[in-house]
């Protein structure tokens, strides 16, 4: 059992680094621009709505970014086509810059609700535009020094017609960091 055990301590490290050194970002890397494009979901009162979230961030300093992220998110329920588009802007803080690297954001800006329905052969269509404050954070996996992984989860909050809704949104997919 201890030379199983000395084994995997001197080959498991060793095939890790067989493929030739890999690029990690230092764990004091200055901030960089990024592009996020992923797969989002979201609920809209009890419909599940699928769609596609992308965003990006540039570096004000160390760990605060500004942020613009727009999601579009389609679906069905009850009948009725429902189509989501938000545009959303704020600030995004990441107190770590290493292979992990979570952060919490705050956006605000606006959201386009629409909904259309097939009744004996005429289309009736509706669509609203309010706005929506997200509150949220997440994750990014660094895969090298260039491209990560993220998941993010949002509380989106829309005003209109005098009411808030309460819409969670979770998204996952990959980042891009620009520059050196």
């Amino acid at each position: 059992m201890r030379q199983a055990l000395l084994v995997l301590v001197l080959f498991v490290p060793a095939v890790g680094s067989a493929g030739g050194a890999q690029r990690r970002p230092p764990a004091s890397a200055p901030a960089r621009p990024d592009v996020f494009l992923g797969y989002s979901n979201t609920k809209a009162g009890d419909a599940s709505l699928h769609g596609l979230g992308l965003s990006g961030s540039y570096p004000l300093g160390a760990a605060l970014s500004l942020v613009v992220d727009v999601s579009g998110h389609d679906g069905s329920f009850a009948g009725a086509d429902l189509g989501q588009l938000a545009l959303l802007a704020g600030a995004r803080w990441s107190p770590s810059s290493g292979r992990l690297r979570p952060f919490a954001e705050g956006l605000l800006g606006g959201v386009r609700t629409s909904v259309s329905v097939d009744v004996g052969g005429a289309t009736i269509s509706d669509a609203d535009s309010d706005w929506g404050l997200a509150l949220g954070g997440g994750l990014d996996y660094g895969l090298d020094a260039r491209w990560a992984l993220r998941a993010l989860v949002h509380v989106r909050l829309v005003h209109g017609e005098g009411a808030w809704d309460t819409d969670p949104r979770l998204a996952v997919g990959a980042v891009f960091r620009l520059g050196r």
